[in-house]
């Protein structure tokens, strides 16, 4: 597949990020502005990219899985053991460590941080100092490396964590008590609750739809897909347009072969590849620009 189907990203969701209107109403080139951002957890550094899928920026994040950009250009990032923020100048505006993996990170409200720690099996809410404000307890059968991937706060303050050696997605009240949970026969690597209320999962070989009462609507395998070279899907990102954006974990070194990112429509047809696996390696997970800028 051709690299210009990149640019199908940037028409639908990326065209503010390439022109922008100046102060003298005059439309700037923004070409070099970040297209999207990747956790290239085996190079140790998450890396922005523009729309011609070159690097414009790397920090140092060892064994990195998540990642965003803050309001005001800040990324918020895991480092194995750590969380960070780092601002456009490269200073270390937050800086929170621990004895446990950490694989996921947040900006939530009240100014807040929520941590993921893995091997420690919970949840953490902190300050912007690192304080913990609230510990939020994990069930699970199998803990430690594999406790879980991804773990976010939902709208209605509910934590959705993907529990990767339980092989499930785990909802959990502000009290830590389970309400659903969502069985895949696979590894789970991440989650997403759209607005409608249904929940997007992606397993080792899967993306999946359940709907709000649970019930399996949507499907996309990609052992049917043997061009992309899937070893391991990982984070994603659930684009306004049905569109989704994959990283595919091509496994430590020496890496299997297969593109490293991909991006599908819900018709199950891939609609764009990212093909540079020299560049990046392993990604863990994406954020495609502009999107909701966290606060």
């Amino acid at each position: 597949m051709k690299r210009l189907l990149i640019f199908t990203i940037l028409l639908a969701v990326l065209s503010p990020s390439i022109l922008v209107a100046s102060g003298n109403g005059e439309k700037t080139n923004k070409a070099d502005s970040v297209a999207f951002i990747i956790c290239a957890s085996e190079r140790g550094k998450v890396l922005l990219l523009n729309s011609r899928e070159e690097i414009i920026r790397e920090i140092e994040a060892k064994n990195t899985y998540d990642a965003h950009q803050l309001k005001g250009g800040n990324i918020l990032y895991t480092c194995h053991y750590g969380v960070q923020i780092i601002t456009p100048a490269d200073e270390i505006a937050f800086d929170y460590q621990s004895e446990s993996e950490i694989f996921a990170c947040q900006a939530i409200e009240k100014n807040r941080i929520l941590i993921g720690e893995c091997s420690a099996g919970r949840l953490l809410e902190v300050d912007r100092k690192g304080k913990i404000l609230k510990v939020i307890p994990l069930t699970y059968k199998v803990g430690g490396h594999i406790c879980f991937r991804s773990a976010r706060k939902l709208e209605n303050g509910n934590y959705m964590v993907s529990q990767y050696g339980d092989k499930t997605v785990r909802e959990y009240n502000s009290d830590g008590e389970i309400i659903q949970e969502f069985v895949r026969p696979n590894n789970v690597y991440g989650a997403h609750r759209l607005e409608n209320g249904n929940t997007v999962i992606a397993d080792k070989f899967a993306l999946s739809i359940y709907d709000k009462n649970g019930n399996l609507i949507w499907e996309f395998n990609a052992k049917e897909y043997p061009e992309l070279g899937v070893n391991h899907l990982a984070g994603f990102q659930y684009l306004p347009n049905n569109e989704i954006v994959v990283c595919n974990w091509l496994g430590h070194k020496p890496f299997k072969k297969g593109v490293p990112l991909f991006k599908i429509n819900l018709d199950k047809k891939v609609i764009w590849t990212y093909n540079n696996a020299a560049q990046t390696c392993s990604c863990t997970n994406i954020q495609v620009y502009p999107d909701q800028i966290k606060k």
